[in-house]
């Protein structure tokens, strides 16, 4: 499986980033990244997460979700806007190649887990 686009290395970054936390805040990632382009929550920018839909489909209880959260944060994956209760959940532009591999992983019907949480496409070229 090979990925290509027009910024054929910055997607090592990411994959980095990954390699850098704990599996559930990867999972995490992958949760967030769904939900930010394919969240039941409209209208709402393109490519944004809200807590409650991150919530309810991820499982975790609040103060679990903070702190992963916080972690996604300090290595620069996500950004958070607004305060509570109307925060706003976005790609940080050091991860935008994510939705590039969420594209990818959804034509290929491959599990985002796959490819944020294992690290089975990160591997690979794109």
């Amino acid at each position: 499986m090979e990925f290509t686009h027009a910024r054929p290395s910055s997607g090592k970054g990411l994959f980095n980033r990954l390699n850098a936390v704990p599996a559930s805040a990867r999972k995490l990632f992958a949760v967030i990244v769904r939900e930010a382009y394919h969240g039941p929550i409209h209208p709402k920018p393109k490519g944004v997460a809200t807590p409650p839909e991150i919530l309810e489909a991820c499982g975790l209880d609040v103060g679990e979700f903070y702190a992963l959260l916080n972690i996604l944060k300090e290595v620069s994956l996500i950004t958070v806007s607004n305060d509570y209760p109307f925060e706003e959940i976005a790609l940080s532009s050091e991860a935008v190649d994510a939705e590039l591999v969420a594209e990818h992983c959804r034509r290929e019907g491959i599990p985002l887990e796959d490819a944020f949480v294992n690290g089975l496409v990160g591997e690979h070229q794109y």
